[in-house]
């Protein structure tokens, strides 16, 4: 039998997570059965119990492939120099955010909901998310203590609770994008910038 090649092999994980987005969004993640992610896949149920054994397993590699996508495309923002302001961050955090989960036939951010509401059960999700968003968040510690030093940043503020605040304005945009579908990054911005002015008066 001839060897599947490591592109080959990566373009059917793909297609097998393609499927599992699509199912987990129409029938969330509970309802939804490898027979469905089987059919949706279009590949047979060796080839994608070869690649996934179990929905668990295949939920753990959902959540890890698209936290990883979105790192990689987070990065460039902790390389900006002069480091952002906290508004500025947080508008291209979001609009990165915003890109990456529309999909065709699926919204990661709705999904996202769905991969929360699960770590709350499964221990080893919950640990692979934990794991992301602490290694988010200190990064975001950085930029901040960075945006402290180039001024653009109050001296007076921490910045492990500007990190903090920061994170929860990302994952409140998830959120609300997800069950409201009217939030744009700019306005997301505009409100913190507001408030940090407020606080100034």
């Amino acid at each position: 039998m001839p060897k599947i090649s490591d592109e080959k092999r990566a373009a059917r994980r793909a297609q097998i997570l393609d499927a599992a987005w699509i199912c987990f969004q129409k029938e969330g993640l509970h309802a939804t059965t490898m027979d469905d992610i089987i059919r949706a896949s279009g590949l047979s149920a060796g080839a994608v119990y070869s690649y996934y054994p179990s929905k668990d397993e295949l939920i753990l590699a959902a959540v890890t492939t698209s936290l990883s996508g979105l790192r990689t495309l987070m990065q460039p923002l902790f390389d900006v120099r002069p480091p952002l302001a906290p508004a500025e961050f947080l508008r291209r955090a979001t609009e990165t955010i915003a890109r990456f989960t529309a999909r065709e036939g699926y919204d990661l951010k709705r999904i996202a909901l769905l991969g929360w509401s699960e770590a709350q059960r499964n221990e080893r999700l919950r640990a692979t998310m934990q794991g992301f968003y602490l290694a988010f968040r200190d990064q975001i510690e950085i930029v901040m203590e960075q945006a402290v030093e180039a001024k653009r940043l109050d001296a007076t503020v921490s910045a492990k609770d500007a990190a903090k605040t920061l994170l929860s304005a990302i994952l409140g945009f998830v959120a609300q994008s997800a069950i409201l579908g009217d939030v744009d990054p700019a306005e997301i911005a505009a409100g913190v910038t507001a408030f940090a002015a407020s606080g100034r008066s």
